[in-house]
């Protein structure tokens, strides 16, 4: 299975990294190899909050490179302007809460 790419983003309070390993994990438990990593802003509420999740039967780095993104989901509309335009590839899917 081809890598599937997944960009979740918020601020800080929302839940990022919650549902990040929620699907980490429902991933894992699927048999697929999963890689994710974190990037917190401020580390403090309603600072930026980013995940990088990439499930797959080959997966090697959790790293997305700018416009790989298969889906992007953003709690916040901010994160979901800036998620769109660093992360989403054509005809991937956006999210917006």
């Amino acid at each position: 299975m081809k890598a599937f790419n997944i960009y979740l983003a918020g601020v800080g309070g929302q839940g990022i990294g919650l549902l990040s390993e929620i699907l980490l994990r429902g991933a894992d438990h699927a048999g697929l190899k999963v890689k994710g990593v974190d990037t917190h802003g401020l580390a403090q509420r309603g600072g930026v909050v980013v995940s990088q999740l990439r499930l797959g039967s080959r997966v090697y780095s959790p790293l997305i490179f700018q416009n790989e993104a298969d889906l992007v989901v953003a709690l916040e509309h901010h994160e979901a302007l800036r998620g769109t335009n660093a992360a989403l590839k054509d005809g991937g899917t956006l999210i917006y809460y």
